[in-house]
């Protein structure tokens, strides 16, 4: 049974054996014989359509034909022969028909093929050997003819916009030009590797023999290498098959923007003063708007708002904002056209304002008591016991009764929790009783005060002083003195003034009686001295003493009654509308003449009965039409 096995065993081994022999010393072409040369080393003529003569183009242009000349290196001499098919591709379309045998004791293989005419467009050109994979594939780009558009210059698109980063606007940009005798419309359009449109840009007319920049705009989202394939294009077709290519962009990550807190401080006399940075990553310069939003109640209202111009780097910003009524303070900066790695950078802060409590102690005075012109000094203390510094301010010494002030004092600003300590000299004291005195300390929105007295000595006082301030008393009896003055010319100015004779207190018995009145105030009586028999002559209503100028003797006289003086004058009492007067003037005109000196004069019929004076004898008298 075990030689059955075993027997078997070397019929096997044996057989597998002859296989392989036979297998490694006839290989089969459809493995590794024959190998197709790389599509880029094939040798491709165009032909002219017509004559069939090279044209000695770099490309191909409608209704050219195409010669391609292929080699297909054998890698076995004692391979067995094979065979090759050709084949090329347009619009979606494969056309074939060109085939041939391989030879398989010749170590290269050339093939040649010619097709056409070729239309404009891009041909797929394919050869491969029979019932094996090996195959090679070339790409042609069959150009239009005539040829309308070239390019005008270089013959590479220019990336305008570089460095460039995630969210930036690019600009790929070429110069064409219209060789052709039509006006026509190319555009620029920008595909992926993977054939999906980037963007197309607007189509640009071009006049014959002008030439136009063509471009197209697009922003890369996404960072890292990005491979552009561009071409121009025509609806009418004439474009220059070199009119298309690649590009490759770098595109960065973007640009990042921080906002930090570097010092806040809020006191009365600065105000709010914030002090912060803003940082932005490296790659180009760019523009950023400032906000600042203060938050007063549950809503951020805008407080400030600017823009600046940043390096990449770290600048540092200033801003004084006064007394904003807010409690949070919330800083954006935001790009200008640009787009930001993480968004928006954002600052929120927490306010205090400040707070300040003054007060003012006043730590004593040396002497404790003092006398009349004596200099003595009260120390002070003014302290802030608040959470902010004080505003600079001003302390005023003054008196209570009398707002009299001492002295000032400028003070500076107090930090939280400090204090200033100070001392007011009063020299050459003056007053005899004592005097409250108040220190007020005056800042910019405060005012905080405290009170002491000066007490003075009452043996220093013993001396005769008056009870109040003489200079007080001295201005009251100058005031006194000019209103009773004032008083009295007033009141000789209204006794002494000339009534109108319009009025009929001017007639009847008021202007009788004045006259009487006033004549017997200027009668004179004629008397004897007793000792010297002096004839004198007195007033008729005196009564009393009367001096002699003579002999100086004095003696009583008495005086007339009223009824004595109107019975001596002889007056009678003049009819309702008469008037009585010692002179009369009558006149049917304007003018009339004087009674005493016969001057002429101007009294108007309209006032008339009227009071007149002449001013060359001035004598008074009544003026009357008649």
């Amino acid at each position: 049974m075990t030689r059955r096995t075993t027997v078997s065993s070397l019929k096997v081994l044996l057989l597998l054996s002859i296989i392989m022999i036979i297998f490694s010393s006839n290989t089969s072409a459809a493995d590794t014989d024959f190998d197709i040369s790389a599509d880029n080393t094939w040798s491709v003529e165009y032909l002219d359509g017509s004559t069939l003569q090279k044209t000695g183009n770099n490309s191909a242009s409608d209704g050219d034909f195409i010669a391609l000349k292929i080699q297909i290196f054998n890698t076995n001499l004692s391979s067995e022969d094979a065979y090759w098919s050709f084949s090329f591709g347009f619009d979606g379309q494969w056309y074939g028909g060109n085939s041939g045998v391989l030879i398989g004791n010749l170590s290269t293989n050339d093939i040649e093929i010619s097709f056409g005419p070729v239309t404009e467009g891009y041909i797929l050109c394919k050869l491969e050997v029979d019932n094996t994979l090996e195959n090679e594939v070339l790409e042609i780009r069959v150009g239009p003819n005539p040829v309308n558009f070239s390019s005008a210059g270089s013959n590479e698109i220019v990336i305008i916009g570089q460095p460039i980063h995630v969210g930036d606007e690019l600009t790929a940009s070429i110069l064409v030009h219209n060789q052709g005798s039509t006006s026509d419309s190319v555009r620029l359009e920008l595909t992926r590797d993977d054939g999906t449109t980037l963007v197309n840009g607007e189509f640009i007319s071009i006049s014959p023999g002008s030439s136009r920049e063509v471009s197209a705009n697009f922003v890369p989202l996404l960072s890292g290498s990005l491979n552009v394939d561009w071409r121009i294009s025509s609806l009418n077709g004439g474009v220059e098959v070199s009119l298309n290519g690649s590009s490759n962009i770098e595109v960065r990550n973007s640009q990042d923007i921080i906002v930090e807190l570097e010092e806040i401080s809020w006191d009365l006399e600065d105000g709010l003063d914030l002090d912060m940075s803003i940082s932005l990553s490296s790659g180009l310069n760019r523009s950023m708007g400032v906000e600042i939003f203060m938050k007063s109640g549950n809503e951020y209202g805008e407080f400030q708002k600017f823009n600046i111009q940043m390096n990449p780097g770290i600048r540092n910003i200033n801003l004084n904002l006064g007394h904003p009524d807010a409690s949070r303070l919330k800083v954006v900066v935001s790009p200008n056209g640009w787009l930001p790695l993480n968004g928006d950078g954002e600052l929120i802060i927490e306010l205090i304002p400040p707070l300040v409590i003054p007060s003012i102690l006043i730590s004593g005075m040396s002497p404790t008591t003092v006398s009349l012109g004596d200099t003595f000094t009260i120390d002070y203390t003014l302290e802030n016991t608040g959470t902010s510094a004080s505003s600079a301010g001003l302390l005023r010494v003054v008196g209570v009764a009398n707002n009299l002030v001492f002295t000032e004092v400028s003070v500076p600003s107090i930090d939280p929790g400090n204090d200033y300590s100070g001392t007011v000299e009063f020299p050459s004291w003056e007053y005899s009783q004592t005097v409250d005195v108040e220190f007020i300390w005056n800042m910019e929105d405060l005012t905080v005060k405290n009170q002491t007295s000066v007490v003075v000595d009452s043996g220093s006082s013993a001396s005769f002083s008056l009870p109040f301030s003489v200079y007080a008393a001295i201005y009251g009896a100058l005031s006194g003195l000019a209103i009773v003055m004032t008083s009295l010319v007033i009141f000789r100015a209204i006794s002494q003034r000339t009534p109108s004779t319009n009025s009929k207190l001017f007639r009847g018995d008021f202007l009788n009686n004045r006259f009487v009145k006033n004549n017997a105030s200027e009668l004179k009586k004629e008397v004897s001295c007793p000792s010297c028999n002096q004839r004198l002559n007195i007033p008729i209503e005196h009564n009393g003493s009367v001096k002699c100028p003579a002999c100086s003797m004095q003696f009583s006289q008495k005086s007339f009654t009223q009824n004595e003086i109107e019975d001596s004058m002889s007056v009678e009492k003049p009819d309702d509308e008469d008037i009585i007067s010692e002179y009369e003037a009558l006149s049917t005109t304007d003018l009339l003449s004087c009674p005493k000196c016969e001057q002429t004069l101007r009294v108007a019929l309209d006032k008339r009965p009227v009071r007149s004076r002449c001013p060359a004898c001035r004598v008074e008298f009544i003026a009357k039409i008649g």
